[in-house]
Formats: C-alpha cells, sequence, structure tokens
C-alpha cells in the first residue's frame, strides 16, 4: 500500500493488529511494520516466534530477513531498549536531545518538547 495515501498507515496498523490480534499484548507488539516478540523462556521464544511467522505467512505478509533480528537479549524499540531489566531510553535519542540546537522558533520549540517530552517518564536530566 502506498505510504503517499492519507489513510494508509492507519489501513496498515489496522491490518497488522487483525492479522496479529490473538498474540497482542499477550507474547508480542506491533507498531506498523516494527514487530517485537517477547518470551520468558528460549523454548517459549520459538513457540511464540513460529507462531507469529505462521500467521503472517498464511496473509502473504513477509519479513525481510536482513531487517530482523532473533534471540537477542536486548533491542531497541521505537526509541527504547528493551531488556530483561526493563525499558530504558536509548542512548542515541538522549544525545540527540542534548545536541539540539536552542530553539529560535514557536515550530522548533515545539519539536524539541515533543522529542523530550517522549522521555518525560524517565525524568530526564540534561545538564
Amino acid at each position: 500500500m502506498p505510504f503517499g495515501l492519507c489513510n494508509a498507515p492507519a489501513t496498515f496498523q489496522a491490518l497488522m493488529n487483525d492479522v496479529l490480534r490473538t498474540f497482542l499484548r499477550r507474547f508480542m507488539l506491533v507498531f506498523f511494520d516494527d514487530i517485537l516478540i517477547y518470551s520468558t523462556t528460549w523454548a517459549d521464544h520459538l513457540r511464540h516466534l513460529r507462531a507469529v511467522l505462521t500467521v503472517l505467512r498464511q496473509h502473504r505478509l513477509f519479513v525481510k530477513h536482513s531487517k530482523c533480528t532473533f534471540g537477542v537479549d536486548s533491542i531497541s524499540y521505537l526509541g527504547h531498549i528493551i531488556s530483561e531489566a526493563g525499558v530504558a531510553m536509548d542512548p542515541a535519542k538522549v544525545q540527540a536531545i542534548h545536541d539540539w540546537p536552542q530553539p529560535r522558533l514557536a515550530r522548533a520549540v515545539r519539536g524539541f518538547l515533543g522529542l523530550a517530552g517522549y522521555y518525560r517518564k524517565f525524568h530526564l536530566y540534561i545538564g
């Protein structure tokens, strides 16, 4: 589906939610084409991975192997680092906030506040 169409992102997200509904928040999250599968054991992870890939294949949806990461203990997902220890800020995003040029226009202030606000739950301090 061309992403130039105004409703294409919402339509694609609805498709992914519908196709993967039985797995959502049980052992996987999906945001557009970013799929995160999480498990407590390696055996569960393999089972979960097989289930998700099977359903995607049944619906003629495919993953690009070069864009996939399998069986890792820690991963960057939507601006966060997710691991067994929990959810943390992505250091690259923190650096982007730190290096942000001083905003001079209202639009630039809104842009900075949007990026910095994304991490507000972490009580980010940049001194």
